[in-house]
Parts: C-alpha cells; sequence; structure tokens
C-alpha cells in the first residue's frame, strides 16, 4: 500500500525546510496555507502557529509573535516551548524602548510554568536567570543561573548569561574565574574564543588608560594640502583638501584627489 501524505503535512514540510534555511518570508506562505485548511489535527495547528512565531521573533515582530504564541497556546496550553517562547516575545524590547516591569513579570510567569512542565528546559532556566539578573534581584538570578550551568555545563549560552550576570552584579574576579575554567572545557567553540578575544582586548584598553593617565598626549593635527596645478582644477575636485599626516612625515596622505589617482594608475 502506497503510503498517502496529507496536503497539511506537506506545506509544513516545506515550511520547516524554508525556516532552517532562514527564507522567513517564503516559509510563511506555506504555513498560512496549512492553517487556512479545514479540519486540521491540533499538532498541525499548534506546530504552525509555533513557527510562524518563532520566525516573527527572529525578524523582531514582537507583537505578531505574541499573537501566534497565544493562538498556539490556546490549542496546547501547557507545551514547555510554546510557554517559552511567550516569554521571549514579552521580554524583547518594543519600539527601541524596554519593557515595562508588569511585561517582564509575565515573562518570568511564562518561563516559570515552563520550568513545572520540563524542569530540564535549560533555555527556558537561563533566561528567568537573565531576567532576574536584569530586574536587579541578583541573588536570585545568580543562582538559577549557576543551576542552569550546572545542569548543561558545554552549553555556551549558559555560560555567556551567567558571565555577563556576574559583571552586571559586580563579581568580575568570579566572572575571570568562570572564564579561566571554562577555557579547556570550550577549546573548539568559536563563540568562546570571539568572547575570550573582546575581554582580553577590554583589560589591554582598561591598562593603557591606567597608565596614560597624568602623561602627554599625541594629538594628530591637520594642515592645508600642497595646491593644486591649474592645469588639474575642475569644479568636481575641490581646491583645498585636508589631510592628518605632518610635514615632513613619510607616509602618504589620506586624502588623495581622483586625478591624481587616475593619473598614476
Amino acid at each position: 500500500m502506497v503510503p498517502i501524505l496529507s496536503l497539511a503535512e506537506h506545506l509544513l514540510a516545506r515550511g520547516r525546510r524554508l525556516r532552517s534555511a532562514g527564507l522567513f518570508t517564503h516559509a510563511s506562505q506555506p504555513l498560512e496555507k496549512v492553517l487556512s485548511l479545514p479540519g486540521q489535527t491540533v499538532e498541525i495547528s499548534a506546530e504552525t502557529h509555533a513557527i510562524l512565531a518563532e520566525m516573527s521573533l527572529r525578524r523582531r515582530k514582537y507583537s505578531r509573535a505574541r499573537r501566534q504564541l497565544r493562538a498556539a497556546l490556546d490549542i496546547l496550553p501547557s507545551c514547555p516551548h510554546f510557554l517559552y517562547l511567550m516569554g521571549c516575545a514579552l521580554e524583547q524590547r518594543q519600539a527601541e524602548l524596554p519593557a515595562s516591569s508588569s511585561r517582564l513579570e509575565m515573562a518570568a510567569a511564562s518561563y516559570l510554568a515552563c520550568l513545572e512542565h520540563d524542569t530540564n528546559h535549560i533555555a527556558a532556566r537561563t533566561a528567568l536567570g537573565a531576567l532576574r539578573v536584569r530586574q536587579g534581584r541578583m541573588e536570585e538570578g545568580l543562582s538559577i543561573l549557576r543551576y542552569g550551568l550546572s545542569l548543561a555545563p558545554d552549553r555556551f549560552e549558559s555560560l555567556l548569561a551567567l558571565y555577563c550576570g556576574l559583571r552586571r552584579s559586580g563579581c568580575h574576579r568570579e566572572a575571570r574565574e568562570l572564564l579561566g575554567q571554562a577555557k579547556f572545557r570550550f577549546r573548539g567553540n568559536l563563540r568562546f574564543r570571539m568572547l575570550e578575544s573582546r575581554v582580553q582586548f577590554r583589560r589591554s584598553m582598561a591598562s593603557q588608560r591606567r597608565q596614560a593617565i597624568g602623561q602627554p598626549r599625541v594629538i594628530p593635527f591637520l594642515r592645508i594640502a600642497d595646491p593644486i596645478p591649474e592645469m588639474d582644477q575642475s569644479p568636481s575636485n575641490p581646491t583645498r583638501i585636508l589631510r592628518q599626516d605632518g610635514p615632513g612625515m613619510p607616509s602618504v596622505p589620506f586624502a588623495l584627489r581622483k586625478a591624481f589617482r587616475k593619473r598614476s594608475s
């Protein structure tokens, strides 16, 4: 007997493939067709709303993501992944303005509900700890982040959230020790190497600023470039060009006219 694939499952699979390829606009078309089909199962409808909400979050359409997640939670109100996505949608900023305290409490309630249904949801635990630190509840947030990192020691997002929380709470020494302990565990992780490079650059800049206190500073000055011959003057090429190299320096001026470039080439 030949297996029969329903139209809804075919459109949902196509939307998943396009979503995984990053084509969110093209992926939304088959997924919206799935919602317009009558007589769909509960699982297909809920997953379709969740995929649309994830793409809306990636595109920073937070109001649309909340509407789609409400529709998904009306179908499956106890799904931990849907509750986690709702917390992310509530916590994110809108129109370059920070979220209100009531909305942050609603996001925390969504994370807590997600953890009630799935205690091993590391992403929700990490997001809840970072949210508590953001609200100023440092001890509670750091304890949640430490416990989340102990559950998943190889997860870079948990390490990064704990590091940022320690720095925000003023525990700089513990943050440095955390990076030192995780250096060998994340040896081949490119994101950890980028974080370590930023931290080293920040330390070197701070040490340079401390050493430069009371020392003279060399400030670059401007001077007018050499006069341009009359035969090369045109309305499109200005006759007064400023450059930052001092007189007698061997470096080539950075402000060269197009005519000089064309003639040299």
